[in-house]
């Protein structure tokens, strides 16, 4: 059964991982913010499992240049939406319906809050109230 390409009715902005916002790779990039409709797979990455924090999925139209721990490093950093101040960290990108005219890319990625964060990248508290 043939499905629609998400709606990217948000931007963001990408930057190179480790967690560095001076290394802009992309901004003002269509995506789309969402969570699973049934069930949530826990959030994990290079400081292991991040208890308790869901894994949103970015949506992003194909072949958007956004990378995992798994392309040889670290997982980019993302802020969604762009000027908000709501930082995430990519834990995984694959490709959704690869091949086919609706194909779209996805990041699986978890909210930059944990006291890992905290106390390497002080910067990356989220603002209060959310936006």
């Amino acid at each position: 059964m043939a499905f629609s390409p998400p709606t990217f009715n948000l931007l963001c902005s990408i930057y190179v991982g480790p967690w560095d916002r001076k290394s802009l790779r992309a901004e003002h990039v269509p995506c789309n913010l969402a969570l699973g409709r049934r069930m949530q797979q826990p959030a994990t990455g290079e400081y292991g499992t991040y208890w308790g924090a869901a894994a949103p999925n970015l949506l992003l139209p194909a072949g958007t240049d956004i990378r995992d721990p798994y392309c040889g490093g670290v997982g980019d950093l993302v802020e969604v939406p762009e000027g908000t101040g709501r930082w995430y960290v990519v834990i995984l990108v694959d490709d959704v319906g690869k091949g086919f005219d609706n194909e779209y890319r996805l990041a699986a990625i978890t909210k930059v809050s944990s006291s890992v964060y905290v106390n390497d990248f002080g910067f990356m508290i989220w603002p209060s109230p959310i936006p």
